[in-house]
């Protein structure tokens, strides 16, 4: 019985995300309302630069806390525990949102952190997925696969993880093409 509580503590630890965000999601566009759809957009393309700006500097340069977190995730890229968990999730989304909320009003802030929690849902899937899944060439995500793996063995490249997009415009992507870096990437 104690390894069964465990097993579904794990598995809620790593999926309630799956769950809980496209909850919030459709909460939080019910009370945006259909006008607000460009605030929507907008806290779309917001993640992504965030996405970018959290990996390359938090994780990767200024804070010792998280980059020591995100360390296991490079040092054991294949293991569950090793990444960042859904229980996590509310701790930091739900003040942030509030703030969001208290600042803009509720049908605006609804809306930009709909639009901010929708490609979180995006990122983690596709990270889970890079991670985890046999992904063959040719398949949409392959590229996507390939990017992200090249960050694992070459850590100062490719931060983002749900699009190539900010990566090109500060000169931080890279590729392997056939054992060889091709890169517009500085040095760290």
């Amino acid at each position: 019985m104690r390894s069964l509580s465990a097993g579904m503590i794990r598995r809620i630890r790593h999926f309630g995300d799956f769950v809980t965000v496209p909850l919030a999601i459709s909460a939080l566009l019910e009370l945006a309302g259909l006008d607000r759809f460009n605030l929507v957009l907008v806290g779309l393309a917001t993640w992504t630069l965030l996405e970018y700006l959290v990996h390359r500097f938090a994780f990767h340069h200024l804070s010792s806390l998280g980059r020591r977190l995100h360390q296991l995730h490079h040092d054991h890229p294949s293991d569950p525990d090793a990444e960042r968990s859904s229980l996590s999730t509310p701790l930091l989304a739900f003040p942030f949102g509030c703030l969001l909320i208290g600042t803009m009003g509720v049908q605006d802030g609804s809306a930009l952190f709909a639009g901010l929690l929708s490609v979180y849902l995006a990122f983690i899937f596709i990270h889970y997925a890079v991670h985890r899944w046999t992904i063959e060439p040719g398949s949409w995500l392959y590229a996507t696969k390939m990017r992200h793996l090249t960050h694992h063995r070459i850590e100062n490249c490719n931060y983002g993880v749900t699009t190539i997009f900010w990566d090109v415009v500060f000169r931080t992507h890279a590729r392997i093409v056939a054992e060889r870096l091709r890169s517009s990437a500085g040095s760290k």
